[in-house]
């Protein structure tokens, strides 16, 4: 049996370190340690460029400028260990335009980089972990074009395959929680069984992850009609039209969860449709609408009372884009959707015909789900994604219609995501969104 003695021992004979070329070697035999990927890098420093170039195991090479390494330099003095964060603002009290590395070596035992300082008045040296190197890698022009959230497009066939889960077991497993959470950043939509004929459930399964997001209608609400009462036409019984919550405002929450109460006898069926698959098949069959609707903003408003009275507006284009062009977000709302227009003259007949084709994309048949939640289910959608409205439903006499709603924010999700990643040593981390 190996103790820690003897594994030091072996890995100082076996190890190698050495220099060709102006370039420093380190090589590990890599059956020893096993938990350690690190048994060939090659470090290089071309002070006349200022770039310290790290070739991986991989065969890939890093190229990390020096005023990039001296920006991040994780000693204390530049780093709090225990908030984490930078002590100042380095890059307004500190000339790091000529950081300059003098020398730079591969510590073989801890798995660190090692350099050197050129007249720095603040410290001769810095020591960077390669696990940390090695995460920062930059992107080349191809992989920065890369997908950064692989989601599952879906149409109407995926409705006997949603994803479902026990209310007690995600409330109780943050495994549980967590999957549950992946499930609608995957798929955009999960439905949760056996939820108590209660109120507030929403709340306390939102308190599992982080607190309800608060908005003018409240931090939980209730969706049934309120005849003359009404300030949206949510809360009246005619048919809602597909569209995302929230459009009017400029932080619009990325999870709706709706759970229900009591079940119209007569319509009130759920309606849902992958947004993304819409604009997907917009882009691919008619990217010149496509692009109208990812450059114009739409503008979205809701006016009323409810705990006091609100003006919310804002604006959305359609579909908004990452920097690589992949597809961030949707949003659209007939009700909610004003008659302000901040387009071109010129823009406005061919930005109507790309509206009504990809509403068209949205509302056929084929890439609808319909159901009609009961009592005690739940559903969450990932509202940045998947349009939701439904069907008509009768209020006459005893027939009545209660759903509660809350929601949820995406960065409080996706922190919660990477907490749980961290504590069930998953090799994933959520990506902001």
């Amino acid at each position: 049996m190996l103790n820690s003695a003897r594994i030091s021992k072996l890995l100082s004979s076996c190890g190698h370190l050495y220099r060709h070329c102006g370039k420093e070697i380190y090589r590990r035999p890599n059956y020893l340690r096993p938990q350690l990927s690190y048994y060939s890098i090659q470090v290089e420093n071309r002070i006349d460029d200022k770039l310290l170039s790290l070739k991986w195991e991989d065969g890939k090479t890093t190229e990390y400028p020096h005023i990039y390494l001296r920006d991040n330099c994780p000693c204390p003095s530049c780093y709090n260990p225990q908030t984490r964060q930078r002590v100042i603002s380095n890059l307004i009290f500190d000339d790091y335009a000529n950081a300059t590395i003098k020398s730079a070596h591969v510590n073989q035992d801890k798995d660190e980089l090692h350099v050197e300082w050129t007249n720095d008045g603040q410290h001769e040296s810095s020591i960077y972990q390669l696990d940390w190197l090695k995460d920062r890698r930059f992107a080349s022009q191809a992989e920065s074009q890369q997908v950064r959230i692989n989601r599952n497009l879906w149409d109407s066939d995926t409705q006997n395959n949603l994803q479902r889960f026990d209310f007690n077991e995600v409330i109780e497993n943050k495994s549980q929680l967590y999957q549950w959470l992946r499930s609608i950043l995957d798929n955009g939509i999960a439905i949760i069984d056996n939820v108590p004929d209660e109120t507030s459930q929403v709340r306390k399964l939102a308190n599992q992850v982080s607190y309800l997001r608060p908005s003018c209608y409240g931090d939980q609400f209730r969706i049934e009609s309120i005849g003359e009462a009404a300030t949206t036409i949510a809360y009246q019984t005619g048919r809602l039209a597909m569209h995302s919550d929230l459009a009017y405002y400029a932080n619009m929450p990325g999870i709706l969860i709706l759970h229900c109460l009591v079940a119209a006898n007569k319509g009130g069926e759920n309606l849902f449709s992958d947004g993304f698959k819409a604009a997907q098949r917009l882009r691919e069959t008619h990217p010149e609408y496509f692009d109208l609707l990812a450059k114009y903003p739409l503008q979205h408003e809701d006016i009323g009372r409810v705990n006091y009275d609100f003006h919310q507006m804002a604006l959305h284009p359609v579909i908004r884009l990452y920097h690589n062009g992949e597809i961030k977000q949707v949003c659209y709302g007939d009700h909610s959707r004003t008659s302000m227009l901040h387009i071109p003259h010129d823009d406005v007949p061919n930005y109507y015909k790309a509206l009504q084709q990809f509403l068209e994309y949205v509302h056929r048949p084929d890439t609808l789900i319909q159901f009609k939640l009961q009592p005690g289910s739940m559903v969450a959608i990932d509202n940045f994604r998947i349009f939701h409205g439904r069907t008509a439903f009768d209020s006459s006499g005893n027939n009545r219609r209660c759903i509660e709603g809350g929601y949820l924010d995406w960065d409080e999700a996706t922190s919660f995501m990477r907490i749980m990643e961290k504590e069930l040593s998953m090799n994933h981390l959520t990506p902001s969104m």
